[in-house]
């Protein structure tokens, strides 16, 4: 277990000793809002080809429910599904054509979702350094969601932590650090390379599933929960490794150990790295099918609805293996 925040009598201190170390704002333009996706590209797209051997497809979208994921009070709308046409609305004796038709409200960040470069700031900018202003009521001027929709087709890896320990789900406050992930992915006999996305596994959504405890899976109310996943001395390893994305299966992607909200992989991982950070992740399918069939590499589709100057994206991410 890793808990790089509680070793600092600081805590703000973690973020303020990464951020030159991790900082990749001259390494790609700053301006286009790509960042780590600049390492997915048409010959990784091909690599990701390779990876599928049995054509099995997996979903890792959670279900689009008036009620889940965001238990009350936690400031996030569940998607909200209405029917704005009906056949009965046309009567029986219609003689024109008869259409059924739809709506759907939600928070972006409700369900499963990539956070974009703009969803997170520290010292008052995004990623490439751009003032944390170009995001307004009309949304993110800079660095907003529709790179990754244009983009995020690539290969996959998933590190399945919670396997690897012998456990459903890893205890509440866990910090998944470097040395862990380099053990979990060498165990697995998989390599992660630059313009991967990485999928961790805690279990912590496949067991909220069975046990209904949500208001202990995301923030509802003003203090953060109190759950596993990625610490911020992973963070390095991840920039070493060239991965563009991470995602898992958890509210916030990172370690959260409850009280005021504080989300260093965040501010590292977004507005540094240049690095999206998925959330909501359904992992448990596709974490068994990697096991049965002893490798944990796959293509990986990931692209979020292409939202003109949003801050996130909802997605149906798709791993063929």
């Amino acid at each position: 277990m890793s808990d790089v925040r509680s070793q600092s009598p600081d805590p703000r201190r973690v973020v303020e000793e990464l951020a030159g170390r991790l900082c990749t704002w001259d390494r790609w333009r700053r301006d286009d809002g790509v960042g780590a996706l600049h390492l997915v590209n048409e010959a990784k797209r091909l690599e990701a080809s390779a990876a599928i051997r049995s054509g099995a497809a997996f979903s890792l979208g959670f279900e689009l429910r008036a009620e889940l994921p965001q238990p009350p009070g936690s400031g996030r709308l569940n998607p909200q599904h209405v029917m704005t046409e009906l056949p009965s609305d046309a009567g029986p004796d219609s003689a024109g054509s008869v259409f059924a038709d739809d709506m759907l409200l939600m928070a972006v960040h409700a369900a499963t979702h990539w956070d974009a470069l703009s969803h997170c700031f520290h010292g008052g900018k995004m990623y490439g350094g751009i003032d944390a202003a170009e995001v307004t009521t009309q949304g993110a001027a800079r660095n907003d969601i529709l790179p990754a929709a244009r983009r995020l087709v690539t290969r996959g890896v998933l590190a399945d932590v919670a396997r690897h320990r012998g456990v459903e789900v890893l205890p509440p406050g866990y910090g998944i650090g470097a040395d862990e992930l380099r053990e979990v992915l060498d165990a697995q006999g998989v390599e992660v390379r630059p313009g991967d996305a990485l999928l961790i596994r805690t279990g912590l959504l496949g067991a909220t599933k069975v046990s209904g405890r949500w208001a202990e899976f995301a923030q509802s109310g003003p203090l953060v929960p109190n759950t596993p996943g990625v610490a911020p001395d992973a963070l390095p390893l991840l920039g070493e490794l060239g991965v563009c994305a991470i995602a898992c299966d958890n509210w916030a992607v990172e370690q959260l150990t409850g009280g005021e909200p504080f989300f260093p992989v965040h501010e590292l991982a977004l507005v540094y790295m240049g690095m999206l950070l998925g959330e909501n992740f359904e992992l448990d399918g596709l974490a068994d099918a990697c096991a049965a069939a002893g490798r944990y590499e796959f293509f990986f589709a990931g692209q979020p609805l292409p939202i003109v100057g949003g801050v996130g994206g909802p997605v149906n991410p798709m791993a063929v293996l």
